[in-house]
């Protein structure tokens, strides 16, 4: 090493001493904690009826359960879990508050109740007779209820209240789904087989209307009584029930009780397929639906409920509080009839069934894709292939505005 260059790198070690030095000795400011996130607190009512029957376990007899059915409020749940991932984006976090009661009657003091403690929406679970007091309590008000287990289409057509939004599918737009799945598969003829209760009836004539609409047509339309009572083999026995003069292409049963319904396959005269309250069911969720991110809102809804599997009045409560969600996200700072007129109007959703959502005006039913479902798979989605529609292809499914006499935007 020459003398000149040990002299530079003599040098450059000293200065480079004497500058870490200067930074020991000078301590560094302490830096700022950064402020803490304000967040809002935006509650959503959850209101539901004790002991409701819709919900008991549907039984043969004793010892013999047929179906288990479960509350609702594990979707509702997992939407506040969702919410969570926007708290920074909406300036919020969402909760839910429950609130039980022992009577039909109670519902609507329970809803005014909440209003008074500031919530202005409500998940609803309740009977379809329920939302009339319901309606009659909020009318006017700033408050929106959101329907999540009730498909009745009497309160789309007749009651038409301007503060619910139905996010449970109507019976029109699940017969309407099945209909267009069997006439797109050219399956146009039925036996119609119909049970005592009034749901079944509802059914019946929700499917006798979407066969009309759709153009099939009924080979024969027989009410069958349910039991083993020999004095009426002509009205339980499957086989004597389907001996008709004309031949079919599909079975509809409607049976709310789901025993004669059981006990129908391989039991009638042609080996036809079975829809309706078994085999082929128009639903709006199903359990084996593998599509647009719908596994993992399963997984999710598999943590709040593992002891079943989630269901349409699930995907309904679950799809309300995500509905309630993107409408803060939209509208920020809150204000509720911004929030209102955003779901009512403009807003589009994604319930993970293929198709954007969104609110008709007319009588304020959430459009939505109908899935077709067998017991272990969805074997197709509604609306099916081929049938169009001017501005919506989901208002082929249930009324469109010419069909109903709800007018809530007139």
């Amino acid at each position: 090493m020459n003398s000149r260059f040990a002299r530079r790198f003599v040098s450059a070690l000293a200065f480079a001493a004497c500058a870490a030095g200067a930074r020991a000795q000078t301590p560094e400011a302490p830096r700022a904690a950064p402020a803490p996130l304000q967040l809002a607190t935006v509650t959503i009512g959850y209101v539901e009826l004790e002991g409701d029957v819709r919900y008991e376990p549907l039984k043969a007899f004793e010892r013999l359960t047929l179906k288990l059915r479960g509350h609702p409020f594990p979707g509702a749940q997992v939407g506040i879990d969702d919410s969570t991932a926007l708290r920074r984006s909406t300036g919020a976090e969402f909760k839910l508050e429950r609130m039980s009661v022992k009577a039909p009657a109670d519902l609507a003091g329970a809803v005014t109740r909440g209003m008074e403690n500031g919530v202005s929406f409500f998940l609803v679970d309740a009977p379809a007779e329920s939302f009339k007091a319901l309606a009659a309590a909020v009318k006017g008000r700033d408050v929106l209820l959101f329907n999540i287990s009730a498909s009745e289409d009497f309160l789309r057509r007749d009651l038409c209240s301007r503060e619910i939004v139905h996010a449970m599918p109507s019976r029109a737009q699940l017969m309407d789904g099945l209909v267009q799945t069997l006439v797109f598969k050219k399956w146009r003829d039925y036996l119609v087989l119909q049970g005592p209760s009034a749901e079944d009836e509802e059914a019946t004539t929700a499917f006798l209307r979407s066969a009309k609409k759709f153009g099939a047509r009924i080979a024969d339309h027989k009410k069958f009584a349910p039991g083993t009572d020999p004095r009426q083999r002509e009205k339980n026995n499957p086989a004597l029930l389907s001996a008709i003069n004309k031949d079919w292409d599909v079975t509809f049963v409607a049976d709310s009780a789901f025993d004669f319904a059981r006990d129908i396959a391989y039991r009638t005269v042609k080996a036809r397929p079975l829809v309706g309250a078994i085999d082929l069911e128009p639903t709006a969720w199903h359990w084996t639906w593998e599509h647009n991110g719908a596994p993992q809102v399963n997984t999710r809804f598999a943590k709040h409920a593992p002891e079943r599997k989630m269901e349409s009045a699930d995907w309904a409560a679950w799809i309300s509080v995500k509905m309630i969600v993107q409408s803060a996200l939209r509208t920020r700072p809150f204000d509720f009839r911004k929030q209102r007129d955003f779901i009512l109007g403009p807003g589009t959703f994604d319930g993970d069934k293929g198709l954007a959502m969104s609110v008709r005006p007319w009588d304020h039913q959430l459009r939505q894709a109908v899935l077709l479902a067998a017991p272990y798979s969805v074997v197709a989605s509604a609306p099916a292939e081929g049938f169009l529609h001017r501005l919506d292809v989901l208002d082929t499914l249930g009324d469109d505005e010419p069909e109903t006499p709800c007018r809530m935007n007139r």
